[in-house]
């Protein structure tokens, strides 16, 4: 009978191990408007994971604030979530709020990129000798996005949240020009779902009060309070929805 129960026990904890080990996880990387300090400045990916099972899912959040394409990169954060994707597993991308510096080695060029999704690079050598070959913002994401592939993890860009913004006709400003047709020109040369959250957002900031949409940002035009990061989740969710072919739908609370 004692070996019966060990057979069954054994059995269970055999289960159990398979299917966390075969629980996908969902990774996010960034900047501060995906991560924040989670006190009075919000990133959105604070708190998509209610709007997951995570009974059937993991969520790790690894943007980081302060963080470009580039420097992502650079200081070793995108390896990190490489060495740990496995296959069924998601990316989730969104950069372009600090990618705009000339890529030099100034403290501004830092985190500095080449506009666009073309082949410019640029050798940049550091005081300690030490060199570092500069590309541009698509460079990056696809980058991003073929690692991701090549992990047999699906990878999913989403354009940056909105800043608050309003052009000369009283509409919040998209990034359709920029940063956001960037994203999407990678997503569609590399055959990978884009989740257009700029214009998700904007088009909801567009139907509130000024002083409502003020009141979603505590100190600046850029970074969101928990409410405001709350509705960028929800864009998130709703562009996925928009895209049923998108597997990470199957892991969105019903």
């Amino acid at each position: 009978m004692k070996k019966y129960i060990i057979s069954i026990c054994t059995i269970a904890v055999i289960a159990m191990a398979f299917r966390y080990q075969q629980k996908p996880t969902l990774y996010l990387i960034g900047d501060s408007t995906t991560h924040n300090n989670d006190k009075d400045m919000w990133g959105w990916g604070s708190l998509i994971g209610q709007y997951l099972d995570l009974d059937r899912i993991s969520l790790v959040n690894a943007a980081t604030a302060g963080r470009s394409t580039r420097t992502f990169v650079k200081e070793g954060r995108w390896d990190k979530v490489n060495s740990s994707l496995k296959p069924g597993d998601y990316v989730i991308m969104v950069f372009g709020h600090n990618e705009g510096a000339k890529p030099d080695t100034t403290r501004a060029g830092y985190r500095g990129v080449f506009k666009g999704t073309g082949q410019d690079s640029v050798v940049l050598t550091w005081k300690d000798g030490t060199q570092e070959v500069v590309h541009s913002y698509g460079w990056y994401l696809r980058k991003f996005v073929r690692d991701t592939k090549a992990k047999g993890a699906t990878p999913i860009i989403l354009s940056m949240i909105p800043r608050r913004e309003w052009d000369k006709d009283g509409k919040i400003i998209r990034a359709d020009k920029d940063y956001g047709l960037w994203a999407k020109q990678i997503a569609d040369q590399e055959g990978v779902a884009f989740i257009d959250m700029n214009s998700i957002t904007a088009a909801k900031y567009d139907q509130m009060p000024h002083d409502s949409v003020y009141a979603l940002f505590p100190h600046e035009h850029t970074h969101t309070n928990k409410k405001g990061a709350d509705i960028n989740a929800q864009s998130v969710i709703e562009g996925l929805k928009m895209q049923p072919d998108i597997t990470l739908n199957n892991y969105i609370k019903k």
